[in-house]
């Protein structure tokens, strides 16, 4: 008698607040999501091994940030114990404390100057265009290549959560256009779009609070 292998389904994505215990692994899930990003390639290029070095230290350093400040949300996604995603979100609290600067002293020092001075230029002029009114930032995303729909489940949870607090949603992206109409989906239409040195473009998204409609 002939046997079949019969794969095993993978474990359901669970979403849930990032432990402090789990806040390494996110950094890491998070610099090898966006090693080979758009705004990374229009900052510099440096060596693999030293970016991706450079953006561990970042994201750790935007982790605890989000932790100890009283609006940041960490969202994870896992399939079992197996980190798949990690969505990070501001409530209606736009100022990075000084300490907050302090903990990314370390990515900087790895990045490198001229690295740094165009990171900052591109991060201050989309801070300009991110809308005055109360919102939640949607402000990182980032999943395991190999895991599907993580980006979709994280973005409806952070969107749960934005509504409890009665407040509409703001992001961007440069995902590209896949990533855009997931977005439109799930409720989001595009404001604006900035264009980077590099030819990609960053679209900016707002969602509206549906109880507040």
């Amino acid at each position: 008698m002939n046997s079949q292998l019969i794969a095993r389904p993978e474990p359901a994505l669970e979403v849930r607040d990032l432990e402090w215990r789990r806040l390494w692994a996110g950094a890491r899930l998070l610099a090898e999501a966006y090693q080979d990003g758009a705004i990374w390639a229009a900052a510099g290029s440096l060596p693999r091994w030293q970016r991706k070095l450079a953006l561990t230290a970042l994201y750790l350093a935007e982790l605890l940030t989000a932790k100890l400040m009283g609006s940041g949300i960490i969202l994870a996604a896992y399939r079992a114990e197996r980190l798949d995603g990690v969505l990070v979100l501001y409530g209606d609290e736009r100022t990075t404390p000084w300490w907050g600067w302090a903990l990314r002293a370390v990515a900087c020092l790895l990045s490198g100057p001229r690295a740094v001075v165009r990171a900052v230029r591109i991060s201050n002029a989309l801070d300009r265009m991110r809308p005055d009114r109360p919102h939640v930032w949607f402000a990182v995303l980032g999943r395991r290549a190999d895991s599907v729909g993580v980006g979709y489940v994280l973005i409806r949870a952070g969107q749960k959560r934005a509504e409890a607090l009665g407040l509409p949603g703001y992001l961007e992206t440069s995902a590209g256009p896949e990533q855009v109409q997931i977005n439109e989906m799930l409720g989001w239409k595009t404001v604006d779009e900035y264009v980077l040195s590099t030819g990609s473009v960053i679209k900016t998204m707002w969602r509206d609070n549906p109880a507040r409609s």
